[in-house]
């Protein structure tokens, strides 16, 4: 792979990236060119600004039903057992309203007021709803006009599967697994979302999944994800949600 910009990683929550960082770490010595190992505030725009428009891209993503759950109970759990970040305000107040993210999903169409009021509130307060793949990536336009400086992209569920490939696009052709890479994993499954809750989700969230399918195609067109069309649900394939 040539070089050009600034090699940058992008970190979207929930998607696998403390499992990647982990191994690109414990890896450094054998990195072959510099990369930017971004925080979760760096977003497909920021970068351009940051690092200019030759600036490269990598990062991870996953289908936004299993983010949705995933990113509701972690945020509930305040990050444990991997982490421990306490809720904002605005979470508290999130978590009062919804015990799960089954009530969260239907609460969106409720015909209490009150309800789609809350919904729409919690999905402004809690931390992984808010910085979702709409907000790290855009929009589908923003993408295209981006997509020859993205030098590989996957979808967690693939991840262990193309990660040789998807290190190597990064300069990494050879690595060594760490004994514990980080996982931040949910310490049981996690329960699915029942069809009508899904549907409110994919109408509410219809940019996201938009973006989603957009991502897919550009992972599939690098040689980085099995064959896939459209959004389909897959809830609960991947094990344990990370």
């Amino acid at each position: 792979m040539a070089e050009g910009g600034e090699l940058c990683l992008l970190h979207i929550g929930k998607t696998g990236g403390s499992y990647l960082r982990s191994i690109l770490r414990h890896n450094r010595k054998h990195w072959g060119r510099p990369l930017q190992l971004l925080r979760h505030s760096a977003t497909l725009t920021n970068t351009l600004d940051t690092f200019g428009v030759d600036r490269q891209l990598a990062f991870t993503f996953r289908h936004p039903t299993e983010r949705f759950v995933s990113a509701f109970y972690s945020r509930q759990r305040q990050g444990r057992p991997t982490y421990q970040f306490n809720w904002s305000a605005e979470e508290a107040i999130a978590f009062l309203w919804f015990d799960s993210a089954e009530k969260l999903a239907l609460a969106l169409e409720a015909e209490e007021e009150a309800q789609r009021s809350a919904a729409h509130f919690a999905f402004n307060a809690i931390d992984h709803l808010q910085s979702n793949l709409a907000h790290h990536l855009t929009s589908s336009n923003a993408l295209q006009m981006s997509k020859d400086q993205i030098v590989a992209c996957a979808d967690l569920n693939d991840l262990d599967a193309v990660l040789p490939d998807f290190l190597a696009r990064l300069g990494l052709t050879r690595f060594d697994m760490p004994k514990h890479p980080k996982r931040h994993a949910a310490p049981a499954p996690l329960p699915m979302l029942s069809p009508k809750a899904e549907a409110a989700l994919r109408r509410y969230w219809d940019l996201e999944y938009r973006i989603y399918d957009m991502v897919r195609e550009i992972a599939e067109e690098l040689g980085l994800s099995r064959p896939f069309s459209g959004s389909d649900q897959r809830q609960g394939q991947a094990g344990p949600a990370r």
